[in-house]
């Protein structure tokens, strides 16, 4: 399913981040301050990304940038997301993802963060320190026109809490 796949890289520039690199002003950017705080409603007044983790997270997200934003059907959506892990992530780390179409849950699965991390050249394990994962995925004419909602929370090898992200806009 296309829209997974859209999910699992979301989720694969995620967990694989780092800083650096000037981004051009013509693309919408979401800053994260440190320390974040609760509720960091991020991109605009209705539509937005949220970083639903804590200071305690292995995984410290500095910026998510998506390309057009919002997404837009038949078009592809450049994801970048930038960072950096205290520790490494290797095999064990796990994503649980939820996608929403309004209130019809379409996607609640776990995924394993290296396998899809592998997926956009990536593999595990994922050194500590700063990262920035960038990829472009095709979101497909068929999906939907709606309000979606993408939960993505993930936990590495060792059970230490990674990142999450919640992340909504209308297609």
């Amino acid at each position: 399913m296309k829209l997974l796949s859209t999910l699992t890289l979301l989720f694969g520039a995620v967990a694989s981040i780092a800083s650096a690199a000037s981004i051009p002003n013509s693309q919408y950017i979401l800053q994260l301050q440190q320390p974040l705080t609760d509720n960091n409603a991020l991109l605009g007044p209705s539509d937005g990304i949220e970083n639903c983790g804590d200071d305690s997270d292995v995984f410290h997200i500095k910026s998510v940038e998506l390309t057009p934003n919002p997404p837009k059907r038949g078009q592809p959506l450049n994801i970048r997301v930038r960072g950096t892990l205290d520790e490494a992530i290797d095999a064990g780390a796990y994503a649980d993802a939820i996608v929403k179409l309004g209130i019809i849950k379409l996607v609640d699965t776990r995924l394993n963060l290296c396998d899809e991390t592998a997926k956009i050249d990536h593999p595990c394990p994922i050194e500590k320190g700063p990262v920035d994962i960038e990829h472009t995925v095709d979101i497909p004419n068929e999906i939907p026109p709606g309000r979606y909602t993408i939960l993505i929370d993930a936990t590495n090898f060792d059970d230490a809490h990674l990142a999450c992200i919640k992340a909504t806009f209308q297609v």
